[in-house]
Formats: C-alpha cells, structure tokens, sequence
C-alpha cells in the first residue's frame, strides 16, 4: 500500500516567531492549508489526513504520480515554510507512513521523492457511535466532545495493532484506512461491541473508499439491522 508522507519543514520554528499572540495565527494558518489541500486532494481521487498538521499523509494508491506531484508544488505554494515529502509503500497503511517518513527524514527541505510501486484496493472503515445524538442532549458540549475522544482513542488503539491509520472527522465519527486482509478482523471486532457501528469501503482509491464506507454506514442506519456492511463494488 501506499501513503505520500508530507512535512512542513522547521514549522515549529516558525511558529515561534510570530510572537506569544500567536495560537490564533497558527490555528488560522493551519486550517486555512488543511482546507485547501484537502480540496485539491479530493480533486485527484484523495483524501488528506492532518495528523499533526505539520505531518500530513496523503493515502495514495490509485492516484497518478503526476497528480501527487502537482499537488506537492501547490502545497509548497501555500506553505508558509519548506515543504519535503516521500511516497512510502508497505503491507498495510501504518507501514506505509512509516517508510514514508524515513524517507523524509532523509530529503532536503523542498524535495520530492515519488518512487513507483504497484497500487493496492484502498479499505477504509468508517465507524459510528451508536446514540451519540441522544448523548449530546442528554450530557453537554464538553461532556459529549470527551465521550468522542474515548471513543476515537478506542479504534486508534484497535486499528493501530491491525497496521492501521486512523482519523478523527467530526462529531462520533472515525475512519481508518486498513489493509484487505484486516476486512473480517473489523467486522468480528464491531460484533463483539454493541456500542458502535461500521461501514467498510473498498475502492480504487480514498475517496472512492470513503464514498462506499459511508453509504455503507447511511445503510446500516436507514435499515436498523446489522452493525457492519461492506460495499466493494
């Protein structure tokens, strides 16, 4: 599998030039790139995942070389530091960054390297919490916001010893992107949990993955049986 591994490069350096009234110039720099890079991701059948927000991955099988190298340069645009960014290839996605990022490690601020190597079906897990809605109104803002971390905490832990990565999208939703062979531990592991819900996408590429898990997951509610589903076609 694939995973473009892309670095802001001295960013925490940057950051503390701009003064101690800095968060809100950090926060507001840091979605504004999020925000157009995950708009010029979708445009090439991706998706981008923040992580820290000055690591970022990009899930890459099924996306042209030149398209990832198209969207490297307007990132260097809207960076407000050197950006440096390497495809990583492994079993599963976690490999894949891992590659990805000794690879970074190893690049001169600027430089792109995007080796070639097979593509791999795109498996995302995108799961739910089941009365989530009713939490909310039962609970608080804050109190509801805590419950959506244990639970993201809980698929980042399960997801990660199934060679996992993981994201937090908003709200009491989580996706994952997996390897195939990892399909049924999912499915068994949701079974077994009567809290959460789970649809699971096969695709060409992330977005296609994303499109298929979460109408799998609009299915799942709409026919109130069943806490997994997956849609590969």
């Amino acid at each position: 599998m694939k995973m473009l591994v892309l670095e802001l490069y001295n960013y925490r350096e940057w950051t503390e030039i701009l003064g101690n009234d800095r968060e809100w110039k950090i926060q507001l720099s840091q979605h504004s790139l999020v925000s157009k890079l995950l708009e010029r991701s979708s445009q090439i059948g991706g998706i981008l995942l923040p992580m820290r927000y000055d690591l970022l991955l990009i899930p890459s099988d099924g996306l042209r070389k030149s398209s990832l190298m198209n969207l490297l340069r307007y990132s260097s645009r809207l960076s407000p530091v050197a950006v440096r960014a390497c495809l990583g290839y492994g079993k599963n996605p976690q490999k894949a960054q891992e590659e990805g990022y000794k690879c970074v490690k190893n690049l001169d601020p600027g430089q792109f390297r995007l080796d070639s190597y097979p593509d791999s079906n795109v498996v995302v897990a995108h799961f739910d919490l089941n009365g989530f809605t009713d939490l909310t109104f039962r609970t608080n803002v804050y109190d509801s916001f805590v419950e959506a971390q244990k639970f993201y905490m809980d698929i980042l832990s399960t997801t990660y010893h199934l060679g996992g990565v993981a994201q937090y999208m908003g709200g009491d939703n989580i996706v994952a992107f997996l390897s195939e062979e990892e399909i049924d531990q999912v499915a068994s592991i949701v079974e077994n949990n009567p809290r959460i819900k789970v649809g699971i996408g096969v695709g060409v590429n992330a977005r296609d993955a994303l499109r298929k898990a979460t109408k799998a997951l609009t299915e799942i509610r709409k026919e109130r049986r069943g806490v997994w589903k997956i849609l590969q076609e």
